[in-house]
This record gives structure tokens, sequence and C-alpha cells, in this order.
């Protein structure tokens, strides 16, 4: 079995082994994965976050030896709380931006070595120990604005679920990618009145085929990747859109993870 890591910012994960191909996630700076087969320089992989799988280049992913992917695997592990960040590779002389939601290891007083390579970063850090629910609102209102991509998990482009996976990711708890993984998740909360702000409110289509999640902020307003991450009314029937003045998505079902 073989594993490996993301080593920049942001890499995609696609359909199929080609660049051409449906971007259905991003893999984050630290992230971890399964190497489950390889075609020409296409790796086809399992995210061990959440059990998503796609392809991914070869040249965007560094293979770990069974000894690297054990000590990371058994690491005390940090998640990036902040938009975005300047990260440092001390031994390499270089600095480049990560994201929120980026994964380090063993983090000592703004450093941590990764692969022999020490870092430097300046910014938030929340250990992943216990889950942190406080966190969820404020996590959430950080990507406000900012644009929709399918198949985005960053403040460069984020879709609805990739947005509700990342602010329970920052606040310690792994979620599913998809909106519908996500809903067979948690407990059922039957009435909106009973929610509690960062409960995920999920949204169907005519043919109930559920297709839209968002966060709860209050009791009357929602926060979701919809052409950008916005904040819109929400009641018992949906969410009314502030802009166009009538109801977007239809609530199915609300949970809490």
């Amino acid at each position: 079995m073989k594993y490996g890591i993301c080593l920049i910012a942001v890499a995609p994960v696609r359909l199929s082994p080609d660049d051409r191909s449906e971007m259905v996630s991003q893999m984050l700076f630290g992230e971890l994965a399964e190497i489950l087969e390889t075609k020409e320089k296409w790796l086809s992989v399992r995210l061990l976050h959440d059990n998503y799988s796609g392809w991914i280049s070869q040249g965007q992913i560094t293979v770990l030896s069974d000894d690297d992917f054990e000590n990371l695997d058994n690491a005390t592990k940090w998640v990036n709380t902040d938009l975005v960040q300047v990260l440092e590779n001390k031994s390499k002389n270089a600095s480049f931006l990560v994201t929120g939601g980026s994964s380090f290891y063993n983090c000592d007083e703004g450093h941590f070595k990764l692969l022999g390579d020490e870092f430097v970063y300046h910014g938030g850090m929340n250990q992943v120990k216990d889950f942190d629910r406080d966190l969820l609102v404020n996590s959430a209102m950080m990507f406000l604005h900012c644009p929709y991509l399918w198949g985005g998990r960053s403040a460069l482009g984020i879709d609805c679920s990739g947005l509700t996976q990342l602010v329970y990711k920052i606040a310690g708890k792994s979620i599913f990618r998809d909106a519908s993984q996500q809903a067979t998740q948690g407990e059922i909360i039957n009435l909106i009145h009973e929610a509690l702000p960062g409960d995920l409110l999920f949204f169907d289509n005519e043919e109930e085929i559920i297709n839209h999640v968002g966060i709860l902020l209050d009791s009357e307003h929602i926060l979701h990747a919809h052409q950008k991450v916005r904040i819109d009314k929400i009641d018992h029937q949906g969410i009314f859109n502030t802009d166009i003045k009538k109801y977007s998505h239809n609530l199915r079902l609300i949970k809490r993870m």
C-alpha cells in the first residue's frame, strides 16, 4: 500500500486521468491520500480525511515511504484557521501561500518539520483534538464573498459542500465531501427553530435529490456557496435569495454533526 502527501497549496482531483476532465475536489497542503493505481502521469487516490476518490497528476503529490507515512499518520495534527497565510520553507529559502483548512504536523511555536524540511508559518492554527463547535460560525464567515468553483475547497474558489467540509475541518471534525454524502451523517433536527448556529441545512431539486448545503448562522440566516459565498434569509421553506427576491433552494433536511 502506497501513500502520498500534497505539498503545494491546492491540487485538483479529477474525475478521470485527463487534464480536461471535470475537477471533483481538491487536495490541500498537508493532506494525505492512499495511492490506488498508476496510469501514465496520473495517480488514482483516496483522500484519507474523507475517503473521496479521484485522479491527481503525479507531479502534484509526493509519494511517501512507509516510515514517513507512519510518522505523519501518528503525528499531532494542526489545521490552518486563516483564509490564506504565508508558509516559509526555510530549508529551501522559499515562501508560498496556503489556504484555510491546510494540514500541518507537530507544530511548535510557529515551526514544524516535514519530510526533512523546516517550515515557519505566520497565522492562526488549531490543534486537531476535540471538535470545537464554537469555531464553526466564525470559520464560516471567513469565506464570505469567496468565488464559487465546482469542486473547489479553498478561498480561491469553493463549492457548497467544500465550504461546509472545510468549516468543520477547521473546527476539528471530518465530514464527507459531497452534499448528498454529508446528509447521511449526524443527527436529524426536525424544525428550523430547533436548529443551532453551525448546523447544516440540505436542499433538494425537483427530483428530490439533495444537491446543495449551507451552514446556519442564526435563526434567520444561512451562509452558503451559490455563485459566491453569500448570506441569505432562511426559513422552513428554504433559502430566500435577497438579490432576486425569491426562493432559490427548497429545504429538505437539517443535520447536527
